[in-house]
């Protein structure tokens, strides 16, 4: 069984490499699949200008908050500083986001603790642009 193994390693390593790097792309595509499902809507601020690289990687960073819990994630788009954007993110993980820089936010006063339905939305928005871009992300 060991000279099996010795002399399969090479290939039992790149099996396995494949399965977690398998793993890995489903279980991130698994969230974007969830915000599909159980799509809530809140306003992202953007708090940085771009950067090439930090703790969060490259690309401008922006914070949300939902049920009164900050998140903050970056995105590879050349944003400005304080500019507000449309957010969707799954009602049960609002981990899982996506920032929807094609509706930009000028302002609104008053924001729902744990987010709009789609239905509540204070702005018009197209429900299946905003499919296509949480499948593209």
């Amino acid at each position: 069984m060991k000279k099996i193994i010795d002399k399969n390693f090479h290939l039992i390593l790149i099996s396995l490499v494949i399965i977690v790097i398998g793993y890995w792309y489903l279980s991130s595509s698994d969230g974007l699949k969830d915000i599909s499902k159980r799509k809530k809507y809140t306003i992202a601020l953007t708090v940085s200008d771009w950067h090439h690289k930090d703790t969060n990687g490259i690309g401008v960073d922006y914070e949300y908050f939902v049920n009164s819990i900050k998140y903050s994630n970056t995105i590879n788009l050349d944003l400005k500083k304080g500019q507000k954007y449309l957010l969707v993110f799954d009602s049960i993980i609002p981990e899982n986001n996506v920032l929807l820089d094609i509706y930009p936010i000028n302002s609104f006063s008053l924001v729902p603790l744990n987010g709009w339905k789609i239905n509540e939305l204070p702005i018009k928005v197209d429900s299946s642009k905003i499919n296509n871009i949480i499948l593209e992300r």
